[in-house]
Parts: structure tokens; sequence; C-alpha cells
């Protein structure tokens, strides 16, 4: 199954239409937005408010991000994108969980499960609220380094490279607001591996050490 973003990279190549954008209009924001926009309370506009990297966003900044947003329904198990691909699109989970996984070599001896080599082995699980992929509104030619599958029915709002360009033009404010809590989501992951790669380093520090102290030991054992 050809992944999602795929097509949307064949479209843009092709010069030809992008998926449908939202398409709410003034009034029906503000209103869906309100507390009086009937029982649900899953709406586009709430759902935006409630995004910590947009909290910097003023209400009438979320209606226009919206603007540019594309709506896209996802079955179970239909890639997102594919780990390989180039990537184009930068990502909210709007309803359901979105698996992340990397396919390791096929010659892995380590991994048994032919399926497992085949769709990869699930690294993080993204839920609603939870946004990915934002590194290919910034890089020219960004490879996706994870496959990302819909793990059951799933909605997703996605803003692709041709329509950032156009928010840049068209709403500089916004777009410069949009980049900035794109650079607090990569100084945020940026952190968590230096994080994660400093208490590795440790671990691997202390195993050296024990093993170094059970060569004196045995050696202490031997004479």
């Amino acid at each position: 199954m050809k992944s999602y973003e795929k097509g949307v990279k064949e479209k843009i190549e092709q010069d030809r239409a992008l998926p449908p954008k939202l398409d709410l209009s003034l009034l029906k924001y503000f209103w869906q937005a309100g507390p009086f926009s009937g029982r649900s309370n899953k709406t586009i506009p709430k759902f935006l408010r409630k995004i910590e990297v947009l909290k910097t966003f003023t209400d009438n900044e979320l209606r226009i991000l919206s603007k540019y947003l594309h709506l896209r329904q996802f079955l179970p198990d239909e890639p997102v994108f594919e780990q390989g691909d180039l990537g184009v699109g930068f990502y909210f989970v709007y309803t359901g969980q979105i698996d992340i996984r990397v396919q390791y070599d096929e010659f892995d001896e380590q991994i048994e499960d032919a399926r497992t080599k085949l769709d990869g082995r699930k690294v993080l699980s993204l839920e609603v609220y939870d946004y990915f992929g934002e590194l290919a509104l910034l890089q020219e030619n960004n490879f996706r380094t994870a496959t990302a599958l819909s793990r059951d029915s799933s909605q997703l709002l996605g803003i692709f490279k041709p329509d950032l360009e156009v928010l840049i033009d068209e709403y500089p404010i916004v777009a410069t607001k949009l980049l900035q809590s794109i650079s607090v989501i990569l100084a945020n992951r940026l952190f968590s591996i230096t994080s994660e790669v400093r208490a590795l380093k440790m671990k691997i520090a202390n195993m050296e050490e024990n093993y170094e102290k059970l060569r004196e030991d045995k050696g202490e054992e031997e004479k």
C-alpha cells in the first residue's frame, strides 16, 4: 500500500491539487471555539487550542492556521509515511493512535519474527494532541527515519511544504509562530536525546567499571 505522504509528494511534483483544506468560516470557527458549540468538545478550534506548542497563538491566529490544514481519515494499518520516504508534511493526531516503527536490516539475526522484520519494531505510540514529522517543513530533503502507521481508525491534521510557503507569503506572523513552535519541538527532542545519551554513557561506564573489578577479583583469586 502506497503511503499517504508519497501520494501527496507525487501531486506536488506533478503540480496537481493537494487534498482539500479545512474550510471553516470565521463565524463557524469561533462558534465551535466557544462554550455554546454543542455537547461535543471535539471541534477543530478546541483541539488546536489544547496543543501545547501552539499555546502562544491567539484564537484568530489559530483560525488562520486552520485554513492551511488538511484533515485526513486513516484506516487501520494504513501508512502515513514509510521509512525512507521524502518527507513533505507535519501532522497533529486529531483522533486515534499512530505507531512509529523503525525498519531493521533484513539480515539482523536478532530479529526472528518475519512480520517484525517486514513492519519494523514499534518504538513509540502517539495519541491525540501529539504531533510528528516536523523536520519535513524545515529540511529541503528530509528522508523519513521511521514509518508512521495508523493503529486503528484515526484522523490527522497536516500541513505540507507548499501550504507553509503560501502561509509565509500571506500571513508571515502566523508562519513565523509556526516555525518557532517547530523549533521548540526540535529543541525538546534534542534535549531528550541528549539526556538519554548521557544516561547511556553513564551506564556503559558503570558496566566497564564493574567488568574491570571482576577481572581484578578473578586475578586475585588465581594468585
